[in-house]
């Protein structure tokens, strides 16, 4: 009798344990399955948030843009658009492209909002069929705090914040020439800091940029005398250098109205302080369409706002400080 109850008990635990074990598959089963589509909207979610990134990347070159300009801004957006589907995602719209952070009506920022249902597969059991993501992308561009290419002519910041003040950015003095200047001093720097090289390093720092790189607070030394030889040779290597809009078959080439922001003819400049009668320090980088020379040394050019690749940024926002107008591009989300 005592061996017929331990039978019995017996049977009853095996039942038990067929029961746990058949619960517990259920439960490894179903969060393999939840476990298999979460990973798989995972993947989604990183390819959506690559092709955000190049949506904002690829549309903030086309930055900065007059916020009354409609058909630059659309362009714009379009350009958002393409690199998106470039990159896998078709459903940006419109909609979900925003400009933004105005500076003196300038949009000088871009975000991208991108969403999309992914479909479940094994989580269908427990009656969700799909998961919505959203991924998100800014670009926006910063002041340059380093810069490479630069033209050796520049501008005192008291001449440049006069200029914003009054409005009148356009055919701008550079250099001066016969007649003007202060001491001997005409407009020309010496972007590597240190004496020597003179007039023909210069003849080719207006005709290519300066190879190296100047950084926000450098010590320059002035350029002394007027040169015009040198400068009128390298002006005249730069400014015919340009390809764009129609240079090379008569057309006007690069204006401040039109330009192309790698063309030689955009001249990157430091801005500056009198540290001494003979030396600047750097405060800031600003960029001008070059438009003339005189055979007397005077060079002008007007002043735009561009995006710009060497160097590095400061990490802030356009319209902060050390804003003159260049800038890097730099995701910010």
């Amino acid at each position: 009798m005592i061996k017929n109850i331990f039978i019995k008990i017996k049977d009853e635990e095996d039942g038990a344990v067929i029961v746990i074990v058949a619960i517990l598959m259920v439960v490894f089963l179903s969060l393999l399955a939840i476990t298999l589509d979460v990973g798989s909207a995972y993947l989604e979610t990183g390819d959506l948030q690559k092709a955000a990134d190049a949506a904002v990347y690829s549309a903030g070159r086309l930055l900065p843009v007059q916020q009354t300009d409609t058909a630059a801004i659309n362009g714009i957006k379009d350009s958002a658009i393409n690199y998106a589907e470039l990159n896998g995602y078709s459903g940006l719209t419109y909609d979900k492209i925003v400009l933004g952070n105005i500076v003196n009506g300038n949009y000088t920022a871009i975000k991208v909002t991108a969403d999309k249902s992914v479909n479940m597969t094994f989580a269908r059991i427990f009656g969700v069929n799909t998961i919505n993501i959203t991924r998100s992308a800014k670009a926006m561009l910063s002041p340059k705090n380093k810069m490479t290419g630069l033209t050796p002519i520049g501008m005192l910041k008291s001449d440049f914040d006069a200029m914003i003040q009054s409005g009148n950015t356009k055919h701008v003095v550079l250099k001066y020439g016969k007649g003007g200047g202060v001491n001997g001093f005409f407009g020309a720097l010496d972007l590597d800091g240190s004496k020597g090289g003179g007039a023909s390093n210069y003849s080719l720092w207006i005709a290519h940029g300066y190879p190296g790189e100047v950084t926000l607070g450098d010590v320059l030394l002035y350029e002394n005398g007027n040169m015009v030889g040198p400068t009128f040779e390298g002006f005249s290597e730069r400014y015919n250098s340009c390809t764009h809009y129609g240079a090379t078959t008569g057309g006007d080439g690069c204006t401040a109205e039109h330009f192309d922001p790698d063309c030689p003819r955009v001249a990157k400049v430091a801005v500056y302080y009198i540290n001494s009668s003979y030396t600047a320090i750097v405060c800031g980088f600003a960029s001008f369409v070059l438009e003339s020379q005189t055979s007397d040394g005077y060079i002008t050019g007007s002043f735009v706002k561009t995006l710009t690749y060497g160097g590095s940024s400061t990490g802030g926002s356009a319209g902060s400080s050390g804003d003159f107008g260049t800038y890097s591009l730099m995701l910010s989300e």
